[in-house]
């Protein structure tokens, strides 16, 4: 039996491409007999790009490739996920362009299982994928022909099979005028080419069974059964040569004729005899960066491959059609044709081991799935054999000290790849250095920073390992403490928890054990796991926690629990007091960076008492034993019979008067704080 293996690159592997493409392999993977994925990070230009390939040795006897058909014919358009899922294939990549104003169908012939279920159109530069029955791929322009044979000898041109209306290339010929189209039960809807063409049902063995002049039947195409369109010349061929009852012949072929098991259509060539080709092709709707989908073979025919180009995410800008071209040639192309892309690209894939697939391109910008009309399938047609061969489990492959990340079994898989179910296995991760990092059941500690091995071992005896690096507190940006409640009494707990940012963009929880606490104001003691238990407030209304990692640290403050909380954020209606949820009728705001607030909400959440002098637009603010006046668009206020100055005004907004509640709630006597990580004000009447 081959020996099946997973290899992950640790050197980095630099194409240097003819046009300054640079490509790192970061995975390479065999997850089906014969089928490779080969992840690509590429860099164009200084944008980033997630390229995935599916390498296709057509040597290996348990390889399939199969045409899949939206949701199992032509006109059920369906996402290349929902294929994939309703198929079991072990991947999926959406195939060939289609109009998405018409029913469904592909712009180029197809072949399901030997069995032509589309024509090409009659385009100029288009080109077709196709696997003959000997197992070669080739590349080539594929054309149509057949003729429908009255019982008279009398016969006429076919046009197409399973076509959508459209026009011809070149002359602008109408594909349903003077012409007859066939459909045969691959065609699923009701509605086909031109409603107010013609129709002749034919039976299985060539029977007419009815005519429909002018119009189109009102049902689709019975099983087993063809219709023919017709129209013009056509019609008139039918109407002198054929009636009901009568038996015809209807022949069609595509040309070349390499017999052909799968075909599948494509654009314009990408890449032809190694070289790249100059895309021109209706290059003003497909230029571009944008997300990509391709195919290429080898020069002997027995490599295909499958790649596709994730566009316009955050983590993939997308490529242009010469990028492609260039990229094609990278990985080994002898030629390669342009697939549908933009909002259609997308890939679905089954990990080794793992039951079910998921999405490794996601759709350009991020949208919902595209419904297509065809993707290609891979499939594994060997016997499963449920004897173990490997294991595979995932998790980052790097950790910060302080760090506990979790590690998951993907699953395992049987000699020959079909995943196998380890529902009821058990297993245990183990670390190489335990002063670097050390296994919590499935999560890993990082403690010091270092290099480690992660072990899984299965109690059959499987093995599978993971190298692993842990960073240093270097890579942490900034720190902040977080409490789970901010007042507090004598005697009570509460638990303080340490957030970093890291250079990487992530934000993580640290673990206790790599956190230094202190509190200054109250009295109180921390645990090992960063609870904080106050044995007294010490007559005082606040105190500051401070947690330090590193040389960073981050200062939180917590309250008397005779203190009153309040708690709003920048654009939404929603606040509390002392965690009790309210809404307010409209929104806090930032202008002119001063955060401006709904006076009487504010005042009312306080205690305090408002008056408001509509006539000359002055607010009376009394809370305790102070009072506040300040009038609305003027910096100036008083507070006790005493005048000062803001450098900000009040103002009206939505019928509401908005207040700088720094200034307002200070000179009230109360404590403001404001995080601008999460948009939050905080309001602390100290009691």
């Amino acid at each position: 039996m081959k020996k099946f293996k997973l290899s992950y690159f640790v050197f980095i592997f630099l194409l240097i491409l003819n046009s300054n493409v640079y490509a790192k392999e970061v995975l390479r993977e065999e997850f089906s007999p014969g089928a490779t994925r080969v992840s690509h990070d590429v860099t164009y230009q200084n944008k980033n790009v997630k390229v995935e390939v599916i390498e296709l040795d057509l040597n290996n006897p348990y390889l399939n490739l199969k045409v899949v058909a939206g949701d199992g014919k032509y006109t059920q358009r369906a996402t290349v996920s929902s294929m994939a899922k309703r198929t079991n294939a072990n991947a999926l990549v959406n195939a060939d362009y289609f109009n998405m104003l018409l029913q469904g169908a592909p712009d180029n012939a197809s072949i399901i299982d030997g069995r032509l279920v589309s024509s090409p159109s009659v385009y100029t530069d288009r080109h077709t994928l196709g696997i003959t029955s000997d197992n070669r791929a080739i590349i080539d322009t594929t054309y149509f022909e057949g003729k429908v044979i009255a019982p008279n000898n009398v016969s006429y041109p076919i046009d197409g099979l399973n076509r959508s209306y459209y026009w011809y290339d070149g002359t602008g010929e109408y594909s349903h005028e003077n012409k007859i189209q066939v459909y045969n039960d691959f065609w699923a809807s009701a509605s086909r080419g031109e409603k107010k063409n013609s129709e002749v049902l034919v039976n299985s063995d060539g029977t007419v069974e009815a005519i429909s002049q002018g119009k189109n039947f009102d049902f689709a195409v019975p099983d087993g059964k063809q219709i023919l369109q017709v129209d013009g010349q056509a019609l008139n061929f039918i109407n002198a040569n054929v009636k009901v009852g009568d038996k015809i012949k209807v022949d069609y072929k595509i040309t070349p004729n390499y017999d052909f098991k799968f075909m599948v259509g494509g654009h314009a060539l990408l890449v032809n005899n190694g070289q790249a080709v100059k895309y021109t092709k209706d290059i003003n709707v497909l230029g571009g960066r944008r997300a990509r989908t391709a195919a290429g073979i080898s020069a002997d025919g027995k490599k295909i491959y499958l790649a596709a180009a994730e566009g316009r995410t955050s983590r993939s800008a997308g490529l242009t059609l010469g990028e492609l071209s260039d990229f094609m040639i990278s990985i080994g192309c002898d030629k390669a044709v342009n697939l549908d892309g933009g909002g259609s690209t997308a890939m679905v894939l089954k990990e080794l081991g793992s039951q079910t697939g998921s999405r490794v391109i996601n759709p350009e910008k991020n949208s919902s799935e595209r419904k297509v009309v065809s993707g290609i399938g891979i499939f594994n047609t060997s016997p499963a054999t449920g004897v173990p061969k490997g294991i595979k489990f995932k998790g980052p492959d790097s950790i910060l000290v302080g760090e506990s990340a979790l590690y998951d079994v993907v699953g395992a898989w049987d000699e020959n790849l079909h995943p196998i179910d380890i529902s009821s296995w058990t297993y245990q991760y183990d670390s190489s250095n335990n002063e670097s990092a050390q296994f919590f059941g499935s999560y890993l500690l990082g403690l010091n920073p270092g290099s480690v091995t992660a072990t899984l071992t299965t109690s059959n005896g499987l093995t599978a390992t993971k190298e692993i690096t842990v960073k240093g507190f270097d890579e942490i940006v900034k720190l902040t403490a977080k409490v789970d409640k901010k007042r507090i009494s004598d005697g009570e707990t509460l638990n303080v928890t340490t957030e970093a940012k890291l250079k990487d963009g992530r934000t993580i929880a640290l673990s206790p054990k790599v956190v230094e606490y202190s509190i200054n104001g109250f009295v109180g003691n921390f645990d090992e796991n960063g609870n904080l238990t106050v044995s007294s407030t010490a007559d005082l209304y606040k105190s500051e926690i401070t947690v330090k990692v590193g040389n960073k640290t981050s200062t939180t403050t917590i309250y008397d629990s005779s203190s009153k909380i309040i708690e709003m954020t920048i654009g939404k209606k929603d606040y509390s007091i002392n965690s009790e949820k309210k809404k307010m009728d409209t929104v806090p705001f930032v202008q002119d960076s001063r955060t401006l607030v709904p006076v009487r909400f504010v005042a009312e959440a306080i205690g305090a008492q408002v008056e408001w002098d509509a006539e000359n637009q002055i607010v009376k603010i009394t809370n305790n034993d102070s009072v506040m006046t300040l009038k609305v668009g003027e910096n100036n206020y008083s507070l006790n019979d005493k005048t000062s100055e803001m450098d900000t005004k009040s103002i009206i907004k939505d019928s509401r008067t908005f207040i700088p509640i720094r200034f307002v709630a200070e000179a009230l006597g109360l404590y403001v704080e404001y995080n601008d990580t999460d948009k939050i004000v905080t309001l602390v009447d100290l009691k």
